[in-house]
């Protein structure tokens, strides 16, 4: 085998390495920017809550998670569902008038693009140190 041989898998390898180290920083960072949107949004929600039911429904499941790549998505479970919208865009009453919004969902999906841009960011930098 040439020097060129040899240089050339040592690139390869060097390669790949450096492609494992972005690649489990992104995915670690899924994992953290879905924890702090779920703090974030339970940090939004001002609304007068009787049973607390509605905050105790927020979930965050993992869609997917292959070799490159990991989602996760927050949502609400059980029958609570079906307050998000109606929080967070308020509604028509039966009077004709319209109830308060109250956002809160929005903030965590802010808080979501801004911080994996951050993190993945710094897994391309600090990847193969």
């Amino acid at each position: 085998m040439s020097n060129i041989d040899e240089m050339a898998d040592l690139i390869a390898e060097y390669m790949s390495n450096y492609s494992e180290d972005i690649t489990t920083g992104v995915k670690n960072a899924v994992d953290v920017v879905a924890k702090e949107v779920n703090k974030e949004i339970k940090k939004h929600v001002t609304f007068k809550q009787p049973s607390g039911d509605y905050v105790k429904a927020f979930r965050i499941k993992g869609v997917f998670d292959g070799r490159f790549n990991r989602g996760k998505t927050w949502y609400v479970s059980g029958s609570e569902y079906r307050l998000t919208h109606l929080l967070e865009k308020g509604h028509a009453n039966r009077d004709g008038g319209r109830t308060d919004a109250y956002p809160h969902i929005i903030f965590g999906e802010q808080l979501a693009i801004r911080r994996m841009e951050e993190l993945a960011r710094e897994a391309v930098e600090n990847a193969g140190h």
